[in-house]
């Protein structure tokens, strides 16, 4: 029996309920945005959760803390005691079991992906922007936080506001590149490829982004396999961006427990499928 923890208004969460269900499989949802989605125990006797009045007995659990909606104290509660139970009992299929506590970090994961052949952009980390004041062409630079997700940002638009740099955390300072944006999923060792079609610096930031799927590169598959295979990720996702049009893409960073609908949607659920293949089978 499969156990589904998240929100019901988390789209990702519920794309898996939906596809459980199309799919008949047995399965439990615990809609963490409920006021009492926390009222959980287990004990260390047999591998059973007790949710409010249902005990269930899962082979597998697809956990993803809601981040849309939910009494937040309560959404955490449910998710860290779900995860608790599911770590302590080896046998549940838990995607990135192996990695569940670790934090990514973008560093290391760009280390990793010299070492197994990726190209990266020249890359520079500051923990004080002021000399992007005076840094040569500084349109021809970007930079994005050294952890979290905070959006890409061009050199040139901020390095004449002293008060904004002076309130940026560490950041990685990045050669620009112009080329189409990829994005390829891993999930139990299937990858799957998507074109992201926008104008914009940050894709995140198009409304109207257009992305399709497309053949894996030939020339990211062994390299993205190894790489996953060294951090230990059952299900991520690689951004890469190419140096013009498609050509010479690089590695950009790796995310661990990545949304998925929009891509899902382009894919016909290839990628939710194949995450509940991993799980179930």
């Amino acid at each position: 029996m499969l156990l589904i923890v998240g929100g019901e208004s988390d789209p990702n969460t519920q794309r898996v309920v939906d596809q459980a269900h199309i799919r008949d499989l047995a399965y439990y949802f615990l809609n963490t945005d409920e006021p009492d989605s926390h009222r959980i125990a287990w004990d260390f006797e047999k591998p059973e959760l007790t949710l409010s009045q249902t005990t269930v007995r899962p082979t597998a659990v697809f956990l993803r803390y809601n981040v849309f909606a939910g009494v937040p104290a309560t959404n955490l509660a449910a998710f860290d005691v779900v995860q608790s139970f599911s770590l302590a009992w080896p046998d549940i299929n838990l995607l990135n079991r192996r990695t569940t506590t670790d934090l990514n970090n973008k560093s290391k994961n760009l280390r990793l992906a010299i070492d197994v052949g990726f190209e990266i952009p020249d890359t520079l980390v500051m923990g004080n922007l002021s000399p992007l004041a005076t840094m040569p062409d500084p349109q021809s630079r970007i930079i994005k936080p050294l952890g979290g997700g905070a959006h890409t940002q061009s050199v040139d638009k901020i390095a004449n506001d002293p008060q904004q740099l002076a309130m940026l955390g560490p950041q990685f300072v990045q050669s620009r590149l112009s080329g189409e944006n990829l994005r390829i999923f891993s999930i139990g060792g299937n990858q799957f490829c998507f074109h992201l079609e926008s104008d914009a610096l940050d894709y995140r930031e198009d409304a109207g982004v257009d992305v399709k799927l497309m053949p894996v590169p030939p020339a990211l598959i062994d390299p993205t396999r190894e790489l996953v295979e060294r951090i230990g990720f059952d299900y991520c996702a690689l951004d890469f961006r190419c140096k013009e049009s498609f050509v010479d893409p690089v590695f950009l960073e790796i995310n661990s427990f990545p949304m998925f609908v929009r891509f899902d949607d382009a894919g016909e659920n290839c990628l939710v499928d194949a995450m509940l293949d991993f799980l179930t089978t």
